[in-house]
């Protein structure tokens, strides 16, 4: 009975408050997918800025991940978060108020900078809290409630912009960061831990041995490109895409955003728990990592295929199969001991959101190569960009193939 309710108050107290800063870290994250429309009528935007735009987010959020290793690993999760989210608040409030493409992508690289340690700051506290063989199924819960953030948005962000607009939109948004950042301040306790006084220095250091490694590599360079392009289409280009190749109007569009959302959580959810149960049953975590990856790109392919399928149906199996790859971070954070899990964490989606970074622009330059006509670019456009998406995934998923993931631990 006692044991319950620890774990309930551990559920209240630790997971719940990250995992709203969470929720709001995958809300920045995509909400461009529904804003832009908007923000390209008004400001006259084209693909390759509205890629700029949303990427800035992206590279913000790299940057920061080796310094948020050393505080994460130092300080701890807790006075990391607090701090960073009240940046992401002034990003969003600054956002609401830009009227250039400077100061909207200046606004979005300190929203994507003050929400950069939300996952890791996540993953590093219930990893200090939970037991570990928890780990995965606590991380699926984690990345659930990301796909809560997504769901909102897409159709309740696109009706809040209805009768608000989307600057205030944006500082309701900012005004409810600074709320997420107050409950973890006064509910989260602090956890005794053995601290590690790392510099940047050291900490780059560690990380360079730590990308010489080829253990890293072997647990990580399979999911990394799938993970950067769920981020890269899902936080930006789905929604486009619906528009000038699915021919959905902004209500179409919002509300398949949403199904794709719905998906995102039952994916986190499902992957995660098919995860633990067979990890019980002897099998290695990455063996559902890679099989949902598979999916993934099977979705991606029918994405730019010339077959007559729902773009509903698409973007379900799109979201659903691309949260497969996210369940690689619960098995990195495992590879290492607990005080390390900070900076491995880091490492791992540095790279992440770098090439995502790259290639979230990188689409809007391929897709801008084409010319809009009545405001829509020609499916051709999609079909080179996800196509190279697509390509830089296969080589990982070979490699994944080497490492025997059906054998039993």
């Amino acid at each position: 009975m006692n044991h319950s309710k620890n774990l309930i108050l551990l559920v209240l107290k630790v997971l719940l408050p990250f995992a709203l800063a969470h929720l709001l870290s995958y809300l920045f994250r995509t909400v461009n997918a529904v804003v832009y429309p908007e923000l390209s009528s008004e400001l006259h935007l084209a693909a390759n800025d509205i890629g700029l735009l949303t990427s800035s987010y992206l590279i913000m959020f790299a940057i920061a991940q080796l310094p948020i290793g050393v505080a994460l690993d130092h300080f701890g999760p807790r006075k990391v978060q607090v701090p960073m989210l009240l940046i992401a608040a002034s990003g969003a409030i600054l956002f609401s108020f830009a009227h250039t493409l400077s100061e909207l992508v200046v606004a979005r690289g300190l929203i994507g900078l003050g929400v950069a340690a939300s996952l890791m700051a996540a993953i590093k506290g219930t990893s200090l809290w939970f037991s570990h063989d928890r780990l995965p199924l606590v991380t699926a819960v984690l990345l659930s409630v990301g796909g809560i953030g997504a769901m909102l948005s897409t159709s309740p962000m696109h009706i809040a912009m209805d009768y608000v607009g989307w600057r205030n939109a944006f500082l309701g948004l900012g005004v409810a960061t600074i709320m997420v950042s107050a409950l973890i301040f006064f509910v989260v306790p602090e956890k005794d831990q053995n601290k590690q006084s790392t510099s940047f220095k050291q900490m780059a250091g560690m990380v360079k041995q730590l990308y010489s490694s080829w253990s890293f590599w072997k647990i990580s360079l399979y999911s990394i490109f799938a993970n950067a392009a769920f981020m890269s289409v899902m936080g930006l280009w789905m929604g486009p895409w619906l528009k000038d190749v699915a021919h959905l109007n902004t209500t179409q569009a919002s509300y398949a955003l949403l199904m794709g959302a719905v998906a995102m959580f039952a994916g986190s959810l499902s992957f995660g728990w098919i995860t633990n149960a067979l990890q019980k049953q002897g099998f290695k975590p990455l063996l559902i990592c890679g099989v949902g990856i598979w999916g993934f790109v099977i979705a991606q392919l029918l994405m730019i295929s010339n077959l007559e399928i729902p773009p509903f149906v698409i973007v379900i199996g799109f979201a659903f199969f691309g949260t497969a790859a996210t369940m690689n971070y619960a098995i990195v954070a495992q590879s290492v001991p607990k005080h390390l899990t900070g900076r491995v964490s880091t490492s791992f989606n540095l790279l992440i959101f770098l090439i995502a970074f790259v290639l979230q622009w990188a689409q809007g330059y391929i897709i801008n190569l084409w010319q809009a006509v009545n405001g829509e670019y020609p499916e051709v456009a999609y079909q080179y960009a996800i196509g190279l998406t697509i390509l830089l995934q296969i080589p990982g998923l070979l490699l994944w193939f080497t490492l025997k993931p059906w054998e039993k631990a």
